[in-house]
């Protein structure tokens, strides 16, 4: 039986009503530490909600991201690997001054550019292996899970609850009129596939496969996305029964 675990990334835009609410039904919070949003202020506050949950806590990661007038979803002209390697390293060790770092998942553009860049995606892997060797969130049969693997780092495979996907398995940019997914009842048209066929339909109707070695992933709703609660909440009673 393949295992799924909900996350969410937060700590970026949303109140602490909406964080402390959004808490209740996850395994896994990556929280924002000082990029793309956050503060080490805001990181402590989720870190705090995130133990409070009863009778499990959630598991606290980092979500690095990129300082951008669009919420670290595009990069400055001139970042290079070596400007990664040091937003890596300050929001690293801001996150652990203040919360316990199980996991690092990217944000955004950052995210994308280790999937689409070799050179990124080695100085990424570089960084995790020698500061922080933790498991990775990333693309579910994605280049960082593939290279990831042949390393022998941890990885935690990650599918989108709220996002539609590319036929290349790859997600659909957040400029398409159809990148988000709204309706709870979708989301779990998806989670039924994936538990019970190990794939993901593309909003073209392909069918993405999933590796088959995988025994668990992780399934992301963003924090941001207008119906994120109910989702949540849809997801986790679903997977709940999926357990019984």
């Amino acid at each position: 039986m393949l295992e799924i675990f909900l996350n969410c990334d937060l700590g970026e835009w949303e109140t602490r009503e909406q964080t402390a609410a959004l808490m209740t039904h996850l395994d896994m919070a990556n929280i924002a530490c000082g990029g793309h949003a956050g503060d080490l202020q805001s990181i402590k506050d989720c870190a705090e909600l995130a133990e409070a949950k009863k009778p499990i806590a959630v598991s606290t990661g980092a979500h690095p991201g990129i300082d951008s007038d669009d919420h670290g979803r595009s990069l400055p002209y001139d970042f290079s690997t070596e400007s990664f390697r040091l937003l890596l390293e300050i929001q690293i060790q801001r996150f652990i001054s203040a919360a316990d770092l199980n996991h690092i998942k990217l944000h955004g553009a950052l995210y994308h550019l280790v999937e689409a860049d070799e050179d990124y995606r080695k100085a990424y892997l570089d960084f995790v292996r020698s500061h922080c060797l933790i498991s990775i969130v990333c693309l579910a049969g994605g280049k960082v899970a593939i290279e990831a693997e042949k390393r022998n780092l941890p990885i935690l495979p990650e599918i989108f609850l709220d996002r539609h996907y590319a036929s290349d398995g790859s997600l659909l940019p957040r400029t398409h009129r159809n990148a988000m997914i709204h309706s709870a009842s979708e989301v779990l048209e998806r989670l039924e596939l994936l538990t019970e066929k190990h794939c993901i339909m593309a909003y073209d109707g392909t069918m993405i496969e999933l590796p088959a070695h995988y025994e668990c992933l992780t399934a992301c709703v963003h924090s941001d996305s207008p119906s994120s609660l109910e989702i949540l909440k849809a997801a986790k009673v679903y997977l709940d029964k999926v357990e019984e």
